[in-house]
Protein backbone atom coordinates (compact mmCIF):
# COMPACT_ATOMS: atom_id res chain seq x y z
CA UNK A 1 0.00 0.00 0.00
CA UNK A 2 1.45 3.33 -0.78
CA UNK A 3 2.55 5.07 2.64
CA UNK A 4 1.04 8.83 1.79
CA UNK A 5 -2.79 7.19 0.90
CA UNK A 6 -2.32 5.13 4.28
CA UNK A 7 -1.46 8.27 6.30
CA UNK A 8 -4.12 10.17 4.40
CA UNK A 9 -6.73 7.16 5.70
CA UNK A 10 -5.14 7.32 8.94
CA UNK A 11 -5.54 10.75 9.68
CA UNK A 12 -9.33 10.81 9.21
CA UNK A 13 -9.87 7.89 10.98
CA UNK A 14 -8.46 9.80 13.93
CA UNK A 15 -10.16 13.07 13.20
CA UNK A 16 -13.45 10.92 13.06
CA UNK A 17 -12.91 9.00 16.22
CA UNK A 18 -12.12 12.29 17.73
CA UNK A 19 -15.78 13.64 16.85
CA UNK A 20 -17.09 10.22 18.58
CA UNK A 21 -15.06 10.59 21.40
CA UNK A 22 -16.33 14.49 21.44
CA UNK A 23 -19.90 13.81 21.15
CA UNK A 24 -20.47 10.81 23.57
CA UNK A 25 -18.57 12.99 25.98
CA UNK A 26 -20.14 16.71 25.65
CA UNK A 27 -23.30 14.85 24.18
CA UNK A 28 -24.52 17.76 21.30
CA UNK A 29 -22.87 20.50 23.36
CA UNK A 30 -19.96 20.49 20.96
CA UNK A 31 -19.09 18.61 17.91
CA UNK A 32 -16.14 19.09 15.32
CA UNK A 33 -17.57 21.41 12.46
CA UNK A 34 -14.77 21.91 10.02
CA UNK A 35 -11.06 20.71 9.87
CA UNK A 36 -8.99 23.80 8.58
CA UNK A 37 -4.99 21.99 7.47
CA UNK A 38 -5.73 19.21 10.04
CA UNK A 39 -6.50 21.72 12.63
CA UNK A 40 -9.94 21.31 14.27
CA UNK A 41 -12.82 24.43 14.34
CA UNK A 42 -15.84 22.85 17.10
CA UNK A 43 -19.12 24.39 17.99
CA UNK A 44 -17.56 26.08 20.80
CA UNK A 45 -14.97 27.73 18.97
CA UNK A 46 -17.34 29.33 17.05
CA UNK A 47 -19.83 30.31 19.83
CA UNK A 48 -17.02 31.83 21.59
CA UNK A 49 -16.02 33.54 18.86
CA UNK A 50 -19.74 34.96 18.01
CA UNK A 51 -19.97 36.20 21.44
CA UNK A 52 -16.87 38.70 20.83
CA UNK A 53 -18.83 39.71 17.73
CA UNK A 54 -22.24 40.56 19.44
CA UNK A 55 -20.33 42.13 22.20
CA UNK A 56 -18.75 44.37 19.76
CA UNK A 57 -22.14 45.28 17.94
CA UNK A 58 -24.91 44.81 20.51
CA UNK A 59 -22.34 45.39 23.47
CA UNK A 60 -23.78 42.49 24.85
CA UNK A 61 -24.77 38.39 24.62
CA UNK A 62 -28.60 37.69 23.20
CA UNK A 63 -28.90 33.99 23.02
CA UNK A 64 -31.64 34.70 20.32
CA UNK A 65 -29.44 37.02 18.25
CA UNK A 66 -26.20 34.86 18.79
CA UNK A 67 -26.84 32.51 15.45
CA UNK A 68 -27.05 35.73 13.48
CA UNK A 69 -22.78 35.17 13.96
CA UNK A 70 -22.00 32.20 13.05
CA UNK A 71 -21.31 32.66 9.75
CA UNK A 72 -18.68 35.52 10.20
CA UNK A 73 -17.23 33.43 13.19
CA UNK A 74 -16.69 30.52 11.40
CA UNK A 75 -14.95 32.65 8.33
CA UNK A 76 -12.83 34.31 10.70
CA UNK A 77 -11.86 31.03 12.61
CA UNK A 78 -11.06 29.68 9.02
CA UNK A 79 -8.82 32.19 8.27
CA UNK A 80 -6.95 32.19 11.70
CA UNK A 81 -6.49 28.77 11.49
CA UNK A 82 -5.20 29.19 7.78
CA UNK A 83 -2.78 31.79 9.49
CA UNK A 84 -1.59 29.36 12.40
CA UNK A 85 -0.66 26.61 9.76
CA UNK A 86 1.35 28.84 7.54
CA UNK A 87 3.08 29.86 11.10
CA UNK A 88 3.84 26.25 12.00
CA UNK A 89 5.41 25.42 8.10
CA UNK A 90 8.23 28.39 9.96
CA UNK A 91 8.04 27.31 13.33
CA UNK A 92 6.00 24.54 15.43
CA UNK A 93 6.87 26.68 18.29
CA UNK A 94 5.23 30.22 17.62
CA UNK A 95 2.04 30.02 19.55
CA UNK A 96 4.52 30.19 22.59
CA UNK A 97 7.06 32.44 21.33
CA UNK A 98 4.44 35.11 20.68
CA UNK A 99 2.48 33.81 23.94
CA UNK A 100 3.90 36.50 26.34
CA UNK A 101 3.39 39.20 24.17
CA UNK A 102 -0.19 38.58 23.18
CA UNK A 103 -0.76 38.34 26.99
CA UNK A 104 0.08 41.84 27.35
CA UNK A 105 -1.72 42.87 24.22
CA UNK A 106 -4.51 41.01 25.63
CA UNK A 107 -3.88 43.01 28.97
CA UNK A 108 -3.59 46.34 27.37
CA UNK A 109 -7.24 46.01 25.90
CA UNK A 110 -8.21 45.92 29.81
CA UNK A 111 -6.23 49.02 30.43
CA UNK A 112 -3.52 46.54 31.77
CA UNK A 113 -5.91 45.11 34.86
CA UNK A 114 -6.31 41.44 35.43
CA UNK A 115 -9.03 42.56 37.45
CA UNK A 116 -11.06 43.70 34.81
CA UNK A 117 -10.35 40.90 32.43
CA UNK A 118 -11.06 38.38 34.87
CA UNK A 119 -14.69 40.14 35.84
CA UNK A 120 -14.74 40.24 31.75
CA UNK A 121 -14.27 36.46 31.28
CA UNK A 122 -16.50 35.59 34.15
CA UNK A 123 -19.53 37.69 32.71
CA UNK A 124 -19.41 36.73 29.17
CA UNK A 125 -17.69 33.21 29.93
CA UNK A 126 -15.49 33.43 27.09
CA UNK A 127 -12.12 31.75 27.96
CA UNK A 128 -8.98 33.80 28.32
CA UNK A 129 -7.56 30.95 25.34
CA UNK A 130 -9.93 32.18 22.83
CA UNK A 131 -9.17 36.21 23.43
CA UNK A 132 -5.40 35.39 23.49
CA UNK A 133 -6.04 33.64 20.10
CA UNK A 134 -6.85 36.28 18.35
CA UNK A 135 -3.38 38.62 19.22
CA UNK A 136 -1.32 35.09 18.79
CA UNK A 137 -2.85 35.00 15.36
CA UNK A 138 -2.06 38.72 14.70
CA UNK A 139 1.68 38.24 15.92
CA UNK A 140 2.03 34.83 14.38
CA UNK A 141 0.70 36.17 10.97
CA UNK A 142 2.94 39.37 11.33
CA UNK A 143 6.49 36.77 11.27
CA UNK A 144 4.73 35.02 8.33
CA UNK A 145 4.51 37.73 5.97
CA UNK A 146 7.89 39.66 6.89
CA UNK A 147 9.31 35.73 6.17
CA UNK A 148 7.41 35.52 3.51
CA UNK A 149 8.56 38.33 1.77
CA UNK A 150 12.07 39.32 2.63
CA UNK A 151 13.68 40.48 -0.77
CA UNK A 152 10.33 42.86 -1.28
CA UNK A 153 10.49 44.37 2.16
CA UNK A 154 14.41 44.98 2.22
CA UNK A 155 13.52 46.95 -1.14
CA UNK A 156 10.52 48.92 0.13
CA UNK A 157 12.82 50.21 2.95
CA UNK A 158 15.26 51.52 0.31
CA UNK A 159 12.77 53.25 -1.26
CA UNK A 160 10.64 54.56 1.83
CA UNK A 161 12.85 57.64 2.33
CA UNK A 162 12.22 58.83 -1.40
CA UNK A 163 8.51 58.47 -0.84
CA UNK A 164 8.49 60.68 1.96
CA UNK A 165 9.88 63.46 0.28
CA UNK A 166 7.66 63.26 -2.37
CA UNK A 167 4.96 63.36 0.37
CA UNK A 168 6.17 66.38 1.56
CA UNK A 169 5.01 68.26 -1.28
CA UNK A 170 1.83 67.05 -0.84
CA UNK A 171 0.94 68.14 2.65
CA UNK A 172 -0.87 71.36 1.97
CA UNK A 173 -3.59 69.34 -0.31
CA UNK A 174 -6.58 68.14 0.74
CA UNK A 175 -5.86 65.21 2.92
CA UNK A 176 -8.34 61.90 3.95
CA UNK A 177 -7.68 60.14 7.22
CA UNK A 178 -9.73 56.57 6.58
CA UNK A 179 -11.23 53.21 8.00
CA UNK A 180 -12.83 50.20 6.33
CA UNK A 181 -14.55 47.18 7.40
CA UNK A 182 -14.56 44.04 4.97
CA UNK A 183 -17.04 41.32 4.85
CA UNK A 184 -18.03 38.37 2.85
CA UNK A 185 -20.18 39.21 0.34
CA UNK A 186 -21.67 35.72 -0.02
CA UNK A 187 -24.37 35.05 2.65
CA UNK A 188 -23.68 37.80 4.50
CA UNK A 189 -26.50 40.55 3.44
CA UNK A 190 -28.20 40.37 7.66
CA UNK A 191 -24.84 40.83 8.98
CA UNK A 192 -24.36 43.64 6.80
CA UNK A 193 -27.51 45.10 7.96
CA UNK A 194 -26.33 44.23 11.53
CA UNK A 195 -23.19 46.30 11.17
CA UNK A 196 -25.28 49.34 9.59
CA UNK A 197 -27.78 49.39 12.57
CA UNK A 198 -24.87 49.23 15.38
CA UNK A 199 -23.74 52.18 13.47
CA UNK A 200 -26.88 53.95 13.36
CA UNK A 201 -27.14 53.47 16.44
CA UNK A 202 -23.70 55.11 17.59
CA UNK A 203 -21.18 51.69 18.11
CA UNK A 204 -17.70 52.90 17.22
CA UNK A 205 -16.56 51.78 13.56
CA UNK A 206 -13.59 51.50 15.02
CA UNK A 207 -14.71 49.06 17.60
CA UNK A 208 -16.82 46.95 14.62
CA UNK A 209 -13.78 47.25 12.47
CA UNK A 210 -11.73 45.82 14.96
CA UNK A 211 -13.54 42.54 16.32
CA UNK A 212 -15.47 41.92 12.21
CA UNK A 213 -13.25 42.86 9.50
CA UNK A 214 -11.38 39.98 7.60
CA UNK A 215 -9.30 42.54 6.33
CA UNK A 216 -5.56 42.85 8.02
CA UNK A 217 -6.43 46.05 8.75
CA UNK A 218 -8.39 45.10 11.47
CA UNK A 219 -5.52 45.03 13.29
CA UNK A 220 -5.27 48.92 13.34
CA UNK A 221 -9.05 49.08 14.11
CA UNK A 222 -9.78 49.06 10.08
CA UNK A 223 -7.92 52.34 10.16
CA UNK A 224 -6.05 52.65 6.65
CA UNK A 225 -4.39 55.54 6.97
CA UNK A 226 -4.07 59.05 5.07
CA UNK A 227 -5.09 59.59 1.35
CA UNK A 228 -4.77 62.30 -0.72
CA UNK A 229 -7.90 62.92 -3.28
CA UNK A 230 -6.30 61.19 -6.00
CA UNK A 231 -5.40 57.87 -3.89
CA UNK A 232 -9.16 57.73 -3.16
CA UNK A 233 -11.44 55.12 -4.15
CA UNK A 234 -13.19 55.69 -7.27
CA UNK A 235 -16.26 55.56 -5.56
CA UNK A 236 -15.25 58.29 -3.10
CA UNK A 237 -13.87 60.43 -5.27
CA UNK A 238 -16.86 60.57 -7.43
CA UNK A 239 -18.59 62.75 -4.23
CA UNK A 240 -15.65 64.91 -4.88
CA UNK A 241 -16.47 68.24 -2.69
CA UNK A 242 -19.46 66.32 -1.03
CA UNK A 243 -17.05 64.16 0.96
CA UNK A 244 -17.38 65.05 4.56
CA UNK A 245 -15.81 63.90 7.89
CA UNK A 246 -17.81 61.05 9.24
CA UNK A 247 -19.27 59.56 6.00
CA UNK A 248 -19.42 56.28 5.58
CA UNK A 249 -19.26 54.48 1.86
CA UNK A 250 -20.64 50.99 0.71
CA UNK A 251 -19.58 49.33 -1.91
CA UNK A 252 -19.10 45.91 -3.33
CA UNK A 253 -15.61 44.70 -4.69
CA UNK A 254 -15.30 41.41 -6.06
CA UNK A 255 -16.48 38.81 -3.54
CA UNK A 256 -16.27 41.27 -0.76
CA UNK A 257 -18.53 44.25 0.69
CA UNK A 258 -16.46 46.99 2.15
CA UNK A 259 -17.22 50.20 3.94
CA UNK A 260 -14.90 53.21 4.12
CA UNK A 261 -15.18 55.81 7.11
CA UNK A 262 -13.77 59.24 6.77
CA UNK A 263 -12.36 60.09 9.89
CA UNK A 264 -10.90 63.15 9.52
CA UNK A 265 -10.66 65.87 6.43
CA UNK A 266 -8.12 68.45 6.42
CA UNK A 267 -8.79 70.98 3.77
CA UNK A 268 -5.69 72.21 2.34
CA UNK A 269 -3.33 70.25 4.37
CA UNK A 270 -4.90 72.04 7.73
CA UNK A 271 -5.59 70.68 10.79
CA UNK A 272 -9.47 69.65 11.61
CA UNK A 273 -10.99 70.62 14.39
CA UNK A 274 -11.72 66.88 15.46
CA UNK A 275 -8.15 66.15 15.63
CA UNK A 276 -7.92 67.31 18.64
CA UNK A 277 -8.16 65.01 21.86
CA UNK A 278 -10.19 64.82 24.23
CA UNK A 279 -10.09 62.99 27.87
CA UNK A 280 -13.21 61.56 28.94
CA UNK A 281 -14.61 60.17 32.11
CA UNK A 282 -17.38 57.52 31.09
CA UNK A 283 -19.79 56.60 33.52
CA UNK A 284 -21.95 53.98 33.47
CA UNK A 285 -24.98 53.50 35.50
CA UNK A 286 -27.66 50.35 35.64
CA UNK A 287 -31.07 51.00 34.77
CA UNK A 288 -32.59 47.93 36.26
CA UNK A 289 -36.31 48.21 34.75
CA UNK A 290 -36.21 51.59 36.55
CA UNK A 291 -37.53 54.68 33.89
CA UNK A 292 -34.53 55.74 31.78
CA UNK A 293 -35.13 59.53 32.54
CA UNK A 294 -35.75 58.85 36.19
CA UNK A 295 -32.56 56.98 36.67
CA UNK A 296 -29.93 59.33 34.93
CA UNK A 297 -31.37 62.50 36.37
CA UNK A 298 -30.35 61.17 39.73
CA UNK A 299 -27.42 60.21 37.92
CA UNK A 300 -26.39 63.39 37.03
CA UNK A 301 -27.46 65.05 40.23
CA UNK A 302 -25.01 62.95 41.97
CA UNK A 303 -22.11 63.64 39.35
CA UNK A 304 -22.86 67.75 39.73
CA UNK A 305 -23.27 67.57 43.26
CA UNK A 306 -19.56 65.60 43.08
CA UNK A 307 -17.95 68.42 40.15
CA UNK A 308 -19.25 71.46 41.91
CA UNK A 309 -16.59 74.25 41.91
CA UNK A 310 -13.80 71.70 40.73
CA UNK A 311 -11.54 72.17 38.22
CA UNK A 312 -10.28 68.60 36.83
CA UNK A 313 -11.89 65.23 37.49
CA UNK A 314 -9.81 63.48 40.06
CA UNK A 315 -12.90 63.57 42.27
CA UNK A 316 -14.41 61.37 40.34
CA UNK A 317 -11.92 58.27 41.05
CA UNK A 318 -13.95 57.76 44.19
CA UNK A 319 -16.53 56.20 42.03
CA UNK A 320 -14.22 53.17 41.75
CA UNK A 321 -15.16 52.64 45.29
CA UNK A 322 -18.24 51.25 46.39
CA UNK A 323 -21.86 53.78 45.71
CA UNK A 324 -25.28 53.31 46.33
CA UNK A 325 -26.01 54.32 42.37
CA UNK A 326 -23.65 51.01 41.48
CA UNK A 327 -21.86 53.71 38.42
CA UNK A 328 -18.66 52.55 36.42
CA UNK A 329 -16.24 54.69 35.89
CA UNK A 330 -13.67 54.33 32.69
CA UNK A 331 -11.21 56.99 31.43
CA UNK A 332 -10.88 57.55 27.79
CA UNK A 333 -8.55 59.76 25.86
CA UNK A 334 -9.11 60.03 22.35
CA UNK A 335 -9.25 62.02 19.06
CA UNK A 336 -12.61 63.64 18.97
CA UNK A 337 -12.60 61.89 15.39
CA UNK A 338 -12.03 58.27 16.67
CA UNK A 339 -15.02 59.01 19.14
CA UNK A 340 -18.76 57.01 18.28
CA UNK A 341 -20.64 59.94 16.61
CA UNK A 342 -23.38 59.73 19.59
CA UNK A 343 -20.74 60.87 22.03
CA UNK A 344 -19.15 63.43 19.77
CA UNK A 345 -22.98 64.53 19.63
CA UNK A 346 -23.20 65.22 22.76
CA UNK A 347 -20.02 66.17 24.35
CA UNK A 348 -19.90 69.06 21.88
CA UNK A 349 -23.61 70.45 23.92
CA UNK A 350 -21.34 70.80 27.56
CA UNK A 351 -19.11 72.50 29.17
CA UNK A 352 -16.12 71.36 31.05
CA UNK A 353 -16.80 69.07 34.46
CA UNK A 354 -20.38 68.93 33.17
CA UNK A 355 -22.59 65.65 32.99
CA UNK A 356 -23.47 65.16 29.38
CA UNK A 357 -27.27 63.90 28.34
CA UNK A 358 -27.37 59.98 28.71
CA UNK A 359 -26.72 57.28 26.04
CA UNK A 360 -28.62 53.90 26.60
CA UNK A 361 -27.46 50.32 25.72
CA UNK A 362 -29.55 47.39 27.02
CA UNK A 363 -29.94 47.41 30.71
CA UNK A 364 -26.97 50.69 31.50
CA UNK A 365 -26.97 54.01 30.71
CA UNK A 366 -23.74 56.31 29.97
CA UNK A 367 -23.15 59.57 30.38
CA UNK A 368 -19.44 61.91 29.93
CA UNK A 369 -17.76 64.51 31.71
CA UNK A 370 -15.16 66.56 29.65
CA UNK A 371 -12.16 66.79 31.69
CA UNK A 372 -9.43 67.50 29.61
CA UNK A 373 -8.36 68.68 25.90
CA UNK A 374 -5.64 68.50 23.66
CA UNK A 375 -4.55 71.13 20.43
CA UNK A 376 -4.05 68.95 17.61
CA UNK A 377 -0.47 69.79 16.24
CA UNK A 378 1.37 69.48 13.02
CA UNK A 379 4.66 68.25 14.22
CA UNK A 380 8.37 67.98 12.33
CA UNK A 381 7.81 65.03 10.40
CA UNK A 382 8.85 61.76 12.40
CA UNK A 383 10.71 59.61 9.63
CA UNK A 384 10.89 57.14 11.85
CA UNK A 385 6.54 56.93 12.23
CA UNK A 386 6.19 57.39 8.81
CA UNK A 387 8.57 54.61 7.82
CA UNK A 388 6.35 52.12 10.41
CA UNK A 389 3.07 53.71 8.44
CA UNK A 390 4.63 53.00 5.16
CA UNK A 391 5.42 49.73 6.10
CA UNK A 392 1.99 48.75 7.83
CA UNK A 393 0.80 49.55 3.88
CA UNK A 394 2.72 47.15 2.04
CA UNK A 395 2.31 44.85 5.30
CA UNK A 396 -1.52 45.01 4.14
CA UNK A 397 -0.93 44.53 0.60
CA UNK A 398 1.01 41.42 0.93
CA UNK A 399 -1.04 40.33 3.91
CA UNK A 400 -4.07 40.10 0.83
CA UNK A 401 -1.98 38.50 -1.46
CA UNK A 402 -0.44 35.64 0.58
CA UNK A 403 -4.00 35.18 2.13
CA UNK A 404 -5.98 34.63 -0.68
CA UNK A 405 -2.69 32.11 -1.55
CA UNK A 406 -3.11 30.23 1.35
CA UNK A 407 -6.43 30.12 1.27
CA UNK A 408 -6.74 28.65 -2.38
CA UNK A 409 -4.13 25.86 -0.91
CA UNK A 410 -5.73 25.27 2.20
CA UNK A 411 -7.36 21.79 2.64
CA UNK A 412 -10.61 22.82 4.45
CA UNK A 413 -13.25 20.03 5.17
CA UNK A 414 -16.90 20.45 6.53
CA UNK A 415 -17.57 18.00 9.09
CA UNK A 416 -20.62 18.90 10.17
CA UNK A 417 -22.65 22.17 9.81
CA UNK A 418 -23.48 23.99 12.60
CA UNK A 419 -27.10 23.63 15.05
Amino acid sequence: MNDGSFNFKFFFFIIFFCISVVKNVFGDENYIVTIVNKIPITKVDVVNRAKLISISIDKNISEDSLKNYYNQSLKTLIKEKIIISAGNKINKNLSSIVSEKANQLLLAEFSNSKLKLNEFIKKFAIPKSVLLEKYKTQLIWGIVIKNTFKEQFSKIRKNVDKKLELNKKAQNEDLYDLAEIVIVKKNNSELLKKINFALENGISFLDIAKQISISSSSKFKGKIGWKNFKNLPVFVKRKKNAIKEGDIYTYIEKDKMKLIKILVKRINGKLSLSENELLLAQVKFPINFQKQNIIYEKTKKYLDSILLNKNNCEVLKNLKKENKYKLKLKIIKSRIADLNPKVQKIINNINFFETSMPIFYGNNGYTYIKCDSRKAELNKIDYKKLKNIAMNKYFLIYSEKLLKRLNNEANITLIENIK
